[in-house]
């Protein structure tokens, strides 16, 4: 089975929206004037509300499907606007939860053009541990290149003493994680190491709930590169930086000309038949301000 669009909910006027007054706004929301769609665009504004909601249950089967087709419900991109369009998204299994915050900006005209996503915030509850999802800091100090001793840690994460090299890092479960990178406050005493290298494998992170053999440290000298192993003063401070991406993708395509919000589950270790998404979307002013036709 595919997944399913189960219902969606939502009403749009892009006048009310973009060229109002506040009075008229007020007075659309709870006056009982103006059109059934100018009372809910007025209503979700005053109100911070969502103008859109949609669910979607899902299977095994990763398939993207159209939650919201935006330019149908009649949210337009007028040329030389700019209009940010904020979503909501949770994704439910079983045992599970993951949730994000994100926006993406929407330079109109014929065909509009998707100018990025980005993630705000976001969080994971997976069977009973939490996770913090975003950006996440991970800092410890190092004792004789074995004991890692935490001074902060993201919710979630955790990173395992170090035995050949290698530590373990504890992550989420996630669809991707980027900026990979680490610094190493270390100095290198031994006689036969020129200098020094820590990296975090990217294999060994990417959709895990816990990243084996995630952060290396390596010996570098001119004749080889080995696991650094022997050297007791090497490292005194280790941070972790990393923007961990949730399993599931609910993101802005372009069909055409139309603009929809589609969602997806792609870690395959959270698709079963109990799998739900859930988005809310909130709509933006179309705004001329900071865009030039230079």
């Amino acid at each position: 089975m595919a997944a399913t669009l189960t219902w969606k909910t939502g009403d749009f006027d892009p006048y009310t929206r973009d060229q109002a007054s506040l009075y008229k706004k007020l007075a659309f929301a709870f006056l009982g004037v103006g059109t059934a769609a100018q009372s809910a665009t007025a209503r979700a504004e005053v109100l911070r509300q969502p103008d859109f909601k949609a669910e979607v249950q899902a299977t095994t089967d990763t398939s993207n499907v159209q939650a919201i087709d935006l330019t149908d419900e009649g949210v337009t991109f007028p040329s030389r606007t700019i209009r940010e369009i904020r979503g909501k998204s949770w994704c439910l299994t079983d045992n599970d939860t993951y949730y994000y915050e994100w926006t993406e900006s929407v330079l109109g005209g014929t065909t509009p053009v998707l100018l990025g996503q980005k993630m705000i915030t976001g969080w994971s509850e997976q069977n009973g541990t939490p996770f913090d999802l975003g950006r996440v800091h991970f800092a410890a100090t190092i004792t004789a290149l074995t004991t890692i001793t935490t001074i902060f840690a993201s919710k979630g994460l955790a990173l395992s003493d170090i035995a050949n090299g290698v530590a373990d890092l504890v992550v989420p479960q996630n669809r991707l994680i980027l900026n990979k990178g680490c610094t190493l406050d270390a100095t290198i005493v031994s006689a036969t190491a020129a200098g020094n290298l820590v990296f975090i494998s990217y294999t060994n992170l990417d959709g895990l709930g816990a990243g084996t053999g995630a952060v290396q440290f390596v010996a570098m000298d001119a004749a080889t590169t080995d696991a650094l192993t022997d050297d007791p003063k090497v490292g005194t401070r280790l941070d972790l930086a990393f923007e961990i991406w949730p399993p599931h993708n609910h993101r802005l395509v372009m069909n055409s000309n139309n603009v929809e919000v589609q969602v997806t589950a792609v870690n395959a270790n959270i698709n079963d038949d109990n799998l739900k998404h859930y988005v809310e979307i909130f709509v933006g002013e179309a705004k001329t301000l900071g865009y030039s036709a230079v």
